[in-house]
């Protein structure tokens, strides 16, 4: 899967910009190799719903919470937020200290219209 997921990005998915698709997305859903990590806030998180085994860390409060991420440098990063704004925020700091992290176009809006059509 994780190959899959690579190959996708690499060659599908803009480079440049670290974007991944929802579809995407949830393919590597249940992946070890993949961290989703919502940004949202914690009252988001817990009223709107999260995409199983999430990890939440608030946009807000990420920067001076990355230790915590340290057990996951290895793996592939998936970001996202309610529309996409704030996971490109959180994408981006998270590259500058090197971890491998991609931005979830659409945010958790577009995960729900694509899992509950």
């Amino acid at each position: 899967m994780r190959i899959i997921f690579i190959f996708v990005v690499l060659f599908i998915g803009c480079e440049k910009d670290r974007n991944v698709s929802v579809e995407i997305a949830h393919q590597s859903l249940g992946d070890p190799d993949v961290l989703f990590l919502d940004v949202r806030t914690r009252k988001e998180f817990i009223n709107e719903g999260k995409i199983k085994d999430a990890m939440l860390i608030p946009v807000n409060a990420l920067e001076r919470r990355l230790v915590e991420l340290k057990q996951h440098q290895e793996k592939e990063i998936i970001v996202y937020c309610r529309s996409g704004r704030r996971s490109k925020i959180a994408m981006e700091l998270l590259m500058r200290n090197n971890f491998n992290a991609y931005n979830m176009v659409g945010g958790f809006l577009a995960w729900k219209d694509y899992t509950h059509p």
